[in-house]
């Protein structure tokens, strides 16, 4: 008899947010080749008309998705708490009918976890936590010892009685270490949809095409790509450079302003996951310019189309890229970007397009992926 594994997450996509946590989503899609799972989020809503308060999900024969709106009326300390209370309610509520899982399988700690140190301390159900936020990197604002007493010693004991950690990078995993809780983790990696990202070869073209996909957020750093293209454009015009994602006005105006818009510049906006696939494979190398990142989908996503990339030396996304696959660059060193802007131009590496998708494709694709968590499984449930 299959065991009956519970995800709890604290992040997942919904009607408010169809990209929310969507990489959690692939986690659990490519998961349900190997097992039965289902998915429980409570979604908190603030303010707007309600959503419908439950949907479920069949995504496939082994996956169902339980998808719940926690309508909070007022941002004021009353509603939020009477929204937190109802937040355990409903979990409490959805396990009870659903029956006691085998196993719990948390994404992102804070708030989902709680619930899987309830059943862990009262029903002896094991749980596992795996891990995406970057919040434990000292470069944020909002860095993980800036947040309440609650947040933190929550976080802390979630992840320290878990039955095993998995972090999708040995970066976040030290972070996690340096500031929550001295623990031992296993890596395992964000996942790839190789159906959409696979390798085709590069079409010709008269340019040579940038491509930089993000929701362009100030730690992407984005107004650092904007001026090293001006940069580079004044030295030479073979090439484009294209942003995918929310079209911040903030760097519309600075593209205009440098009377790059249009030009070398071009902005695509936010596209399906399917476009944002073919607007890969249609670009010759990726840009991320983060401040930090505890890992890049993106990033992985290029590389199982082929397409080298180049990346700032910090946080999980460092671990990706290697001499055979795209440049590091230093964070904020926009010299050093352009350099390396200027070496991909001009083929100082003749990058084996081919092999890149191999490689990448071998360790991110949900075959892989999935084979991983399984493996984990097996052990926690053995005991």
């Amino acid at each position: 008899m299959a065991s009956k594994i519970l995800w709890l997450c604290s992040w997942y996509p919904n009607d408010t947010n169809p990209y929310d946590g969507d990489f959690i989503q692939r986690h659990t899609e490519a998961v349900s080749a190997m097992h039965p799972i289902d998915v429980l989020y409570v979604h908190k809503q603030m303010g707007a008309d309600p959503l419908p308060p439950y949907r479920k999900i069949k995504r496939n024969e082994n996956l169902t998705e339980h998808i719940f709106t926690n309508h909070v009326r007022k941002d004021t300390w009353f509603y939020n708490l009477l929204g937190l209370f109802n937040f355990f309610r409903i979990h409490l509520h959805f396990i009870r009918q659903y029956g006691t899982p085998d196993l719990i399988h948390v994404q992102i700690p804070i708030k989902a976890g709680i619930i899987s140190l309830f059943y862990k301390w009262f029903y002896k159900v094991p749980y596992i936590v795996t891990e995406h936020y970057g919040i434990y990197n000292p470069f944020l604002d909002d860095h993980f010892k800036t947040r309440n007493f609650f947040f933190r010693y929550a976080t802390k004991q979630v992840i320290k009685h878990a039955d095993v950690l998995t972090t999708v990078s040995h970066s976040l995993g030290e972070d996690i270490n340096r500031w929550v809780e001295k623990k031992s983790f296993t890596v395992i990696p964000n996942v790839v949809d190789t159906r959409l990202f696979h390798y085709t070869e590069p079409t010709p073209k008269t340019h040579f095409q940038f491509i930089h996909i993000s929701n362009m957020i100030p730690l992407k750093n984005v107004a650092g790509i904007i001026e090293a293209t001006e940069i580079l454009w004044h030295e030479r015009q073979d090439f484009n450079m294209k942003f995918v994602g929310r079209i911040e006005e903030e760097f519309y105006q600075l593209a205009l302003s440098k009377q790059l818009l249009d030009k070398v510049i071009f902005f695509e906006g936010e596209i399906s996951y399917r476009d944002v696939a073919n607007a890969m494979k249609e670009s010759d190398a990726l840009i991320i310019f983060s401040d930090t990142e505890s890992q890049s989908c993106v990033v992985l996503e290029s590389l199982c189309c082929g397409r080298p990339a180049i990346v700032t030396n910090v946080g999980g996304v460092k671990e990706l890229i290697d001499p055979t696959n795209g440049y590091k660059v230093n964070a904020r060193d926009t010299d050093d970007l352009v350099n390396k802007m200027r070496m991909m131009l001009d083929h100082d590496v003749s990058f084996d397009l081919k092999n890149i998708s191999i490689q990448a494709t071998g360790r991110y694709s949900y075959a892989s992926v999935a084979k991983q968590f399984s493996e984990v499984y097996r052990k926690v449930l053995k005991h």
